[in-house]
């Protein structure tokens, strides 16, 4: 049964969510629940059991509160998705129990098919909220060498043509100078690739907490003494995510970009993380697809990882089905749309 974690365990929330079967997510951690709840959120946090779950809560006009659990519930197989959903559809009205709850777990693709999803009584998502339902994962357990030789060989002449050329990357701390640079580097970023960006407001508080968590680091790869590239990597346990990145296209040539993420994969790798998710490419089926508005940066990516790892997506859990109709036909488009006109930011 779901229950509001306490004092004790809210002291050791990551660590309780680094425990859970699926490893752990840092979408699941305290500094993401901080985070979100700084722009918009409440965050709760529940257990279940031998489960860690951080719920992302919302209130919707006229229909009241919808849940969204990011990159969870921290399962691994159908049996405990099942375990879930009851545990969900049991919640009490005292307990302010939700319309709707959204989830996105990192349940691979392979392991079950929508159609049994749907018989769970779950209703695919109109989209997925995170970008990595595809990506490229490295597995960092092996030996530097062997990890190098698993990369295309493009990718290997890269990365040592840009230590010849003096490319150096180093882990630096979250001050307001560096965060303004890792913002200026994504906007440009951005800006290439047509995309909308949050403010800097929220990348500072999402930077800051996860430092100060032990959950981010901040890397810049440096040329001539100028900063070319920049990331910052959330991680927790064996796992991490390439969070945010981005480039000048000035001394394109030095290959800064691969530089930062091999260097970014050592730092990890001494710190004990096995799995370093690159955050996005496009399914497997389209990898190759020069048309996709992720060609790009697949192209970058899989020369890391050619093999592409699918998760199931994004599902909802109905308990209102009036409710929830309502939300799906209308709601949720006013509620993001009011959310950008009037607050200049993002819903989710």
């Amino acid at each position: 049964m779901l229950q509001l974690a306490n004092e004790e365990q809210l002291r050791r929330w990551d660590e309780l969510i680094a425990a859970n079967p699926d490893g752990g997510n840092v979408l699941q951690t305290k500094a993401f629940g901080q985070t979100k709840s700084k722009h918009g959120w409440s965050a709760k946090y529940f257990v279940d059991g031998g489960l860690a779950v951080l719920v992302l809560e919302r209130e919707v006009p006229l229909l009241g509160r919808f849940w969204y659990v990011p990159k969870g519930p921290g399962v691994a197989t159908t049996t405990e998705l099942r375990a879930f959903i009851k545990s969900v559809e049991s919640l009490p009205e005292s307990e302010g129990s939700p319309f709707a709850v959204r989830i996105d777990p990192e349940i691979p693709a392979t392991a079950i098919k929508p159609a049994q999803l749907a018989k769970m009584g779950l209703v695919n998502a109109p989209r997925d909220i995170q970008y990595n339902t595809n990506t490229a994962i490295i597995n960092l357990e092996h030996s530097e060498d062997d990890i190098l030789a698993g990369f295309k060989q493009k990718t290997r002449y890269n990365i040592r043509l840009a230590a010849k050329k003096g490319v150096t990357v180093e882990a630096v701390e979250c001050t307001d100078a560096n965060i303004d640079t890792m913002y200026e580097l994504t906007r440009v970023m951005t800006e290439r690739a047509g995309v909308y960006l949050r403010n800097k407001g929220y990348f500072a508080d999402f930077y800051r907490e996860h430092a100060q968590g032990g959950t981010g680091q901040l890397f810049f790869a440096y040329y001539e003494g100028q900063v070319l590239a920049g990331a910052f990597v959330t991680h927790l346990g064996r796992k991490a995510l390439y969070k945010d990145g981005g480039s000048l296209r000035l001394h394109s040539e030095v290959q800064a970009p691969y530089a930062l993420q091999w260097g970014i994969m050592q730092w990890l790798k001494a710190h004990g993380v096995t799995e370093y998710d690159l955050h996005g490419t496009p399914p497997a089926d389209k990898i190759e697809d020069p048309n996709h508005p992720l060609a790009g940066l697949a192209r970058f990516k899989t020369g890391f990882n050619k093999e592409i790892t699918e998760y199931i997506g994004t599902y909802d859990i109905v308990l209102d089905q009036s409710k929830y109709s309502w939300f799906r036909r209308i709601g949720e488009r006013l509620a993001v749309a009011s959310e950008y006109r009037f607050r200049k930011r993002l819903w989710y």
